[in-house]
């Protein structure tokens, strides 16, 4: 999100998709299934097991890869509120592609986990970070020492989400078996505007 707690503003925008006036299609006629396939297997590859520090740019062509610092984001969808069809086309695209995702993520590794405040103890910088930039789901997995985090953003259910993207994160952010210690402050930032998408978040 451009700021913590700013409401999602501005056009519609979702990964690899163009949204007009008539309708939301495909840039590359894919459908949504095989576009999360897609951007799993990139992540994977390039942000899991190549332990590379991929710079900003593209994971695969129409979804962008964004660096701050020791966090990987893949944004999905930024959906402001309103009652159009386009944009509620818009959202079922973005939870296709939520899903395909999620069902990747559990084909690969197995059923998610959720991210939740620990026992008791105060949440660590990056459960902090998720929380003080609305996430109101954040599902994970570990992929060796990486974690890959689903999440989306927006008001409590039944509001439709506001933003979905996908964190590469240290898996010991959020393993309670493997924890690390002191996590530096983190930076989720992210919106169409600000990172050359388009729209004006």
């Amino acid at each position: 999100m451009t700021q913590p707690d700013v409401t999602v503003s501005g056009e519609p925008w979702l990964t690899g998709h163009v949204i007009d006036a008539a309708d939301v299609r495909s840039e590359d006629g894919e459908g949504a299934l095989v576009r999360a396939g897609r951007i799993v297997d990139e992540i994977e590859a390039r942000l899991v097991d190549a332990r590379g520090d991929e710079p900003d740019g593209e994971l695969i062509p129409g979804t962008p890869l964004l660096r701050r610092g020791e966090v990987s984001i893949v944004p999905l969808s930024w959906e402001p509120p309103t009652s159009d069809e386009i944009r509620a086309a818009v959202r079922e695209r973005a939870s296709e592609l939520w899903r395909g995702i999620r069902s990747a993520c559990e084909y690969r590794h197995g059923v998610a986990l959720a991210v939740e405040p620990g026992d008791g103890a105060p949440p660590n910088a990056y459960v902090r970070a998720l929380q003080r930039h609305g996430v109101r789901r954040a599902d994970w997995w570990g992929s060796d020492d990486r974690a890959i985090v689903l999440v989306v953003h927006g008001e409590p259910l039944p509001a439709p989400a506001s933003a979905s993207a996908v964190h590469i994160v240290p898996l010991g952010w959020l393993s309670t078996t493997r924890p690390t210690r002191r996590i530096p402050p983190v930076d989720l930032t992210w919106s169409p505007a600000t990172d050359g998408r388009g729209g004006d978040g």
